[in-house]
């Protein structure tokens, strides 16, 4: 095996073309000097160096070795550099999982955010629902997961943090009677069809609909489940109905779909949304875009 030590050697030696100078440069006597590359030469079955009266000089397999040994000292430099950065969260891989319905907004500032101070982690994102997240945990296939909270059921092994909590709005067909409105209530769409998340896909969402229209008076007609934000909004620009949604998508611009904010107190009608990663994590990327998100949402409030 070719030892870093001997490439920092024999490359001293082809630089200088000198043993003794090299020896000096690497404060090594030049006997000790000689032998090791003399033993590098064995070790590889060839002659690197041409040695006489005249001095040294290289051999073709000689400069073909200098070249590359110069390369492999660059890629142990940057070997070393970047497991140092990644000790401290400055590098490697971060795998995010997030809502669909924060990807308009609240993800673009965090992730924007965290490039201007960790540029050189590679962010890997993916779209998943709440309960998609929390499986991707138990694999541990993400690092961090921007969902909603509280849970439905006990997560003892992750650790969570409040980051915004959202108003819902409505999401109305453009051609809606209510859609030119600055601000409408739940029971002023009694009589509407809506468009929902599946209670099986996200059960947080369902829940909330179901809680704010018993609330005021009246059971929802459902039509329609979704899996998707980008699905609901599909069925509402095509007239079909209308769906409840959080306000960041507020955000979004569509031809086809109004979003109109809802005058509510019940407590249903706000969603929290947080970061969340494993207790046991020591994964210092995740905790550095954390301490970015907080400085991030803390700079917009300001």
């Amino acid at each position: 095996m070719i030892s870093e030590k001997i490439l920092r050697q024999f490359i001293a030696v082809a630089e200088s073309l000198n043993f003794g100078r090299a020896a000096e440069r690497l404060h090594i006597a030049q006997p000790a000097l000689s032998y090791a590359v003399g033993k590098l030469e064995r070790h590889l079955g060839v002659r690197l160096l041409h040695r006489g009266r005249g001095g040294v000089s290289l051999t073709p397999a000689g400069h073909t070795f200098l070249a590359e040994g110069e390369r492999l000292l660059q890629q142990i430099g940057h070997a070393v550099e970047q497991t140092r950065a990644a000790a401290h969260g400055k590098a490697g891989k971060l795998t995010i999982g997030f809502l669909g319905t924060c990807g308009y907004g609240l993800m673009p500032r965090l992730v924007e955010h965290f490039r201007g101070v960790c540029p050189d982690v590679e962010l890997q994102l993916f779209e998943m629902s709440t309960l998609e997240q929390l499986a991707a945990f138990a694999d541990q296939r993400i690092d961090l997961g921007l969902l909603r909270t509280p849970f439905f059921g006990p997560q003892d092994d992750l650790e969570t943090h409040l980051l915004t909590t959202d108003e819902l709005v409505a999401a109305l067909p453009a051609g809606h009677p209510l859609s030119g409105r600055k601000r409408i209530t739940i029971s002023d769409l009694r009589d509407a069809r809506f468009v929902v998340f599946g209670r099986d896909h996200v059960p947080a969402a369902y829940a909330s609909l179901m809680a704010l229209c018993l609330g005021s008076g009246f059971h929802p007609t459902i039509i329609q489940e979704c899996a998707q934000v980008s699905s609901m909004l599909s069925v509402v620009a095509a007239g079909t109905g209308v769906g409840i949604v959080p306000g960041d998508l507020l955000a979004l611009r569509h031809q086809r779909v109004k979003f109109v904010p809802l005058s509510a107190t019940h407590p249903a009608a706000r969603v929290e949304v947080s970061l969340a990663w494993r207790k046991d994590s020591d994964h210092a990327g995740a905790r550095n875009f954390v301490a970015s998100a907080r400085a991030c949402l803390e700079a917009n409030a300001g």
